[in-house]
This record gives structure tokens, C-alpha cells and sequence, in this order.
């Protein structure tokens, strides 16, 4: 067992080796110093919980989780939307996803249904080496795009006749080896309506930067990625849409179960990588082309067969493929140029395919030359093809790298050696700006005062709203802990309490509002009530509403537009500014659809609220049968 002291050690050792390695690894990046710093922030430490547009200032929440904000992490994440609206062309973003990973089980699980088909990339064609594990395991199936080996891109022909074949749900473009773009605008017109999904991992800040296809403009539904490739920041996912209907499903399940806390410090860093983005994106992406391309054709100089296709071309991606097959085991050179400090990968990026695979975009951010590249070319061919002894290149290889140790791309001002913080004694080496607080919203939800607990629901209502609550319990979005249901008495509204399951309604789930001013209400019951009681309450004062059930669903595009709905922005849960925003909708509408939350039916009593509901499920059945005989 090591002492700390032991592991302090340790880690300084391998940074320092880390530092005498020429990095072309094509999967990793390197941050700038401010968002490199951010990492280790106290702020580290506290949760950042729901999506931005759902999360206030403090205090915060996420359903009936409230807790202490962070008013100024907000603002800084706000910004960081608006950059990537800029950048990447998307209305929607999400930033919570942990890793690429957990951002392509996201858009599966919420893009698709158990037993749905989605169409891939084979792994022998570039595919990503966890997609059809993750497929498996999600209870989905899948299918792979015709692929052209000689052009390397999509059979668009082929791929036609299988869409044809097997209509898959989902399209996802999940290369992890492509050198190419995609053929994105012909796929749409192949597949209509069915959602294209993008993985960018390798190409977002390439995509930032102007210089690789632009998914979202091109027709793809969704473009997700990690955030620590071309993208200089830290391992993170992110998604990005203009497609209201897919992201609210992808952003519902994110709040109600796939992600708590996103990491408050990492999302930080990801929002500085964003913004260095924005101000140097354009130079940096298009200086990594150019040097990824000058670098392959340097190192096909040598006499190494780097991967191309037909009409000669190596890459127009930051990465290449250096094929080996015939010649050597790509894994035992790898090995040597490690020995030579030299770092890059061995893969199977393709069928029958054995190669090292390059990547620039760590080396142009520390300002190599084309001369460094020249003489990097020289080397690998002496490695690899000339039997040179890696041990004799070792030494220059190692006095490059650390003769680059530079980050460019990056505000100088800011490139600080230690963190933004400084404990109290110390002296801050500039003065930081004085931001003051935001100001706590007042009245953002209602008081609760309890009169007695003599209320409890008996007779025919308690039978009418059981029944109501069975029936509004089917939508597909319900859980035991989410929806609520109420009904008008003559001497106040009874409605059910927090955390009732509204399938199964005793007389103890209810409590009677039976007053309600500003923001407090007068209660009598055994629970508590709802955290939506006001929304409730506030419908019978503004309609004739004798019934109101409100449950969580996710409503589409074509729902929206076949039916008589009502829309709602996405706000807070439990807000008096959603009890309001609600009723003054259901005084328009029998029908409302809170974005991000779920509809709001009310009627004349239970009987009709019912109706309305059977409505609705009645025009989902014939949406169902209409696309399965489709």
C-alpha cells in the first residue's frame, strides 16, 4: 500500500515523463492553463443540478430537490449556450453528459424503445468499437450502412436499399476512424423523417472552427460529442440540437434519471474551452488540417503506406492512418516509437487494416513547425521502416517536446500557473473583478399553512379521482412520484399530495385547499400538498374547470400540431411563475403542454377530464397503427 506522500511523488513523476513525449495521440487534447485551472476548483465540490433553462438562482431545483445555486455558474453557462449557438448552429444544448459515452446512452435510450432498430457503422468500417455493446444492452437491435472501402464514405446506394429493407428508427453516424465528411444531406433525403444522430467526438472543434461539415445545417436531428479532442476541453459530453420535440425527450431523462450532478468544475472548463473556442476556433481548426495533411504526406514521403483514398487523398480530419499491414506489426511499432518518444496509437481502424493512427491537434496547440513535423516524419520512418534503434532518437524527440511546452490559442492574460483562487492570506496576483451577487427572486414558491388533519376524501369523489388517476397513470413518462390530480368542491379544492402514486389513491393522498392569497395556502389534511397546488388552484379561478390531471409526457412535434394544445415554456417546477403561466393557458385551452414536464387536461368534472384523456390516447393508438402500417 503506498503512503500519500508516496502518491504525490508518483503523480509528479508521470507528468513530468508525459511532458518528454511528442503526443499524437488522435483521442486526447490539451486544455489551456485558465481551463485546465478550473478543474481543481472548490466549486468542484457542490452539486449543479436540472437543465439551465429549468434552473433559477438560488436556491435551486431539481423536482422536489432544493438546494443552495450557483447564481454566478449559471451565467457563465448561459454564456457558453450562446457560444455554442454561434459555433455549431444549435438552438438546444446540453451540457450534463459526463463523458461521449454517457451522451451516445442518452440519445439511444431517449431517441429510441426497447427493441427498436438502429442503423451504424460496422466496427470493420470505422464503426465506434462500445456502440452495438450499448445497443445490446439497451434492448435495441441494429443494422450497418453499406460502406465503400475504395472512397471511404457511406454506399449511398446500398445503404438505400437497406433503409428500404429494414427501416431503421434511428440513423447514428458513429464513426470513431473516418478521415472524411459525411454524406449527410443525401441520408435525409433517403430516410425522410427517421432522426440522424452525428457523433462528432473526433470533429467538434474542427466543426466550431469552420472547417468540417456543419451536422445540424446539413440535416442531422442531433450532434453529440465528447469534448476533449479538436475540442480543447475536458473529458465531457455534450449535445446539441435545433429539434425541439428530440431534445426535450433527451433533456427530460437526463433531470429525471440518467444524470445528477454534471460536475460542476468540468462543466466550467468545458464553458472556458467553449468561449478560447470562439475566439480562436478558426485559426487553430484550420491550422490542424493543414498539419495533419502536411504531416501524412511527409510520412508517405518516407516510404510509409498512409492510408488514402482513391483519388490519393490522406485526411481532411485531424487525424490519419499510417497502414502497416504487410509490412509490420503496427503494435510493435507503436512500441518502438514510445521507446523514441514518439506517441501515437495502433488500431484496426478498417477491415484487414493493421495501422497507427496520428493525430496533430495537441501538437499545433504547443506550436510545432512544419520543420518539427519534417523531422517527426523522419524519424517514425526511421523506426518504423529503417530499423534505426528508437533508443538513439530518443534524447531529440525528448528535447523537442519539451522545447513545446507552450499553449497557444489561449488569452496569455489568463494563462495563470496556479488556480483562480488563493486562500485569504495570500495576494492575488491581479485584481479580480468585483461581481455582486444576483438578487433571490421573490415569491418563487408557495407557503404551505396547515389548518388541522381532519380532511380526508371519501365517497363518490375519492371513487371518480381513483379512477382518473388509473387511467392518467398509463402515459408512458409516469413514475410513482410524478403527476397529481384535483378536483372543485364548495368548500375548497381537494388535491392529491406530494409524492402520491396516482395509480393507486387512498383517502390519505389527498389534502383540501381552502384558501389561497399571494403566496401562502391554508390546507386541512394528513399530507402534504402537492408542490403544484397553486397551479391546480389557480385553474379554477381562472376557467370552469371541476377537474384537472396533470401528468408527465413528453408531447411531439405532430401532436402539437394535430391537437388543440397549449404551450407553455419550460419553467421551474413548484413555481408560482408555472401556476400562473399554466392557468392563464388553461383559460385558452382544455389541453396544456408544459415543455420539458408534461400536460395539464381539465374538464367540466372527472368524467369529462377523463374524456379529454381517452381522447388523446385514442389519437396516440391511431398514430401507432398509422406508422406500423407505414
Amino acid at each position: 500500500m503506498l503512503t500519500l506522500p508516496e502518491i504525490a511523488n508518483l503523480i509528479r513523476a508521470e507528468e513530468q515523463e508525459d511532458s518528454h513525449f511528442i503526443q499524437l495521440t488522435s483521442n486526447e487534447t490539451l486544455m489551456s492553463p485558465l481551463a485546465q485551472s478550473v478543474l481543481a476548483s472548490p466549486l468542484g465540490n457542490r452539486y449543479l443540478l436540472e437543465h439551465g433553462d429549468m434552473r433559477q438562482n438560488s436556491p435551486s431545483r431539481l423536482n422536489g430537490f432544493i438546494y443552495r445555486g450557483l447564481d454566478r455558474v449559471n451565467a457563465i453557462e448561459q454564456s457558453a449556450v450562446e457560444v455554442c449557438e454561434s459555433l455549431f448552429s444549435a438552438k438546444y444544448v446540453e451540457f450534463r453528459c459526463l463523458s461521449g459515452l454517457h451522451a451516445m446512452q442518452t440519445t439511444m435510450a431517449s431517441l429510441t424503445e426497447p427493441g427498436d432498430l438502429i442503423m451504424r457503422f460496422g466496427t470493420a468500417d470505422g464503426g465506434h468499437f462500445a456502440t452495438e455493446t450499448i445497443i445490446k444492452l439497451f434492448g435495441r437491435r441494429s443494422c450497418c450502412y453499406a460502406f465503400d472501402r475504395e472512397r471511404l464514405t457511406i454506399d449511398l446506394e446500398g445503404t438505400a436499399a437497406l433503409v428500404a429493407k429494414e427501416k431503421p428508427k434511428l440513423l447514428y453516424l458513429d464513426a470513431m476512424n473516418y478521415l472524411f465528411p459525411f454524406p449527410i444531406r443525401e441520408l435525409r433525403e433517403i430516410v425522410g423523417d427517421v432522426p440522424i444522430l452525428y457523433d462528432a467526438s473526433h470533429t467538434l472543434g474542427l466543426i466550431a472552427g469552420g472547417q468540417f461539415q456543419n451536422p445540424l445545417q446539413e440535416g442531422a436531428d442531433i450532434l453529440q460529442a465528447n469534448t476533449h479532442k479538436t475540442l480543447f476541453g475536458p473529458q465531457k459530453g455534450i449535445i446539441l440540437s435545433n429539434n425541439r420535440e428530440l431534445m426535450e425527450r433527451i433533456s427530460y431523462n437526463l433531470s429525471q434519471g440518467l444524470v445528477s450532478s454534471q460536475h460542476t468544475a468540468s462543466l466550467l472548463s468545458l464553458c472556458i474551452a467553449l468561449h478560447e473556442m470562439k475566439d480562436h476556433g478558426a485559426e487553430f481548426s484550420k491550422q490542424i488540417i493543414d498539419n495533419a495533411q502536411f504531416l501524412a504526406a511527409e510520412i508517405a514521403a518516407q516510404g510509409l503506406p498512409v492510408l488514402a483514398r482513391t483519388d490519393g487523398q490522406h485526411t481532411q480530419n485531424h487525424h490519419f492512418f499510417i497502414n502497416l499491414t504487410g509490412i509490420t506489426s503496427a503494435s510493435h511499432a507503436m512500441e518502438k516509437l514510445l521507446r523514441a518518444h514518439i506517441s501515437v496509437h495502433r488500431g484496426v481502424p478498417f477491415r484487414n487494416v493493421d495501422a497507427l493512427r496520428v493525430g496533430v491537434q495537441e501538437a499545433t496547440r504547443h506550436g510545432y513547425t512544419r520543420a518539427d513535423f519534417q523531422q517527426i516524419a523522419k524519424w517514425i520512418g526511421d523506426v518504423v521502416l529503417r530499423g534505426v534503434p528508437p533508443e538513439s532518437i530518443a534524447p531529440q524527440a525528448q528535447a523537442l517536446a519539451s522545447g513545446r511546452q507552450q499553449i497557444l490559442y489561449c488569452d496569455a492574460t489568463l494563462n495563470v500557473t496556479g488556480p483562480l483562487w488563493a486562500p485569504a492570506q495570500a495576494t492575488p496576483t491581479a485584481p479580480r473583478p468585483n461581481i455582486e451577487r444576483p438578487q433571490l427572486a421573490e415569491g418563487r414558491w408557495v407557503d404551505f399553512h396547515k389548518k388541522d388533519d381532519a380532511f380526508q376524501l371519501e365517497g363518490e369523489d375519492l371513487l371518480a379521482l381513483r379512477d382518473l388517476g388509473a387511467y392518467a397513470a398509463t402515459f408512458p413518462n409516469q413514475t410513482d412520484a410524478t403527476g397529481n390530480l384535483s378536483i372543485r368542491q364548495p368548500d375548497g379544492v381537494v388535491v392529491t399530495t406530494s409524492g402520491s402514486y396516482i395509480k393507486h389513491l387512498e383517502p390519505w393522498n389527498f389534502v383540501r385547499i381552502e384558501a389561497a392569497a399571494d403566496d401562502l395556502i391554508d390546507y386541512s389534511g394528513r399530507g402534504i400538498p402537492s408542490s403544484e397546488s397553486l397551479m391546480h388552484y389557480l385553474i379554477y379561478q381562472t376557467t370552469t374547470a371541476g377537474a384537472v390531471a396533470h401528468m408527465h409526457y413528453l408531447l411531439s412535434n405532430q401532436e402539437a400540431a394535430d391537437l388543440d394544445v397549449a404551450l407553455v415554456p419550460p419553467q421551474e417546477y413548484g413555481s408560482i411563475q408555472l401556476a400562473r403561466s399554466v392557468a392563464n393557458a388553461c383559460a385558452k385551452r382544455d389541453i396544456v403542454y408544459v415543455q420539458k414536464h408534461g400536460l395539464i387536461f381539465h374538464g367540466r368534472d372527472t368524467a369529462a377530464c377523463r374524456a379529454r384523456i381517452a381522447d388523446f390516447i385514442a389519437y396516440k393508438s391511431k398514430q401507432f397503427q398509422a406508422q406500423a402500417s407505414a
